[in-house]
């Protein structure tokens, strides 16, 4: 296997990118969770639409461009004080 079979996702604000398996009655999930240190409420003063918003095409184009592989996407903020 040669690295360049899977494109590793890359966006500006992102810390870490890990996987999981979601288990449910109906079947299995492959979820690609992703860690920013975008505060992902929009209700907090610190809140960037622009870069949350550039953070979700980015992640929807890997979806688009990894289907087999990934189901769903999860953003994750790394940031405390998201009330």
């Amino acid at each position: 296997m040669t690295g360049d079979q899977d494109m590793a996702f890359k966006s500006p604000h992102v810390s870490l990118v890990s996987f999981s398996i979601e288990i449910s009655a109906e079947g299995t999930t492959n979820v690609m969770q992703i860690e920013t240190d975008l505060h992902l409420n929009a209700r907090h003063p610190g809140y960037d639409a622009a870069a949350v918003e550039r953070l979700v095409r980015d992640a929807q184009s890997y979806l688009a461009g990894n289907a087999g592989q990934v189901t769903r996407i999860r953003l994750v903020s790394n940031r405390g004080g998201q009330t």
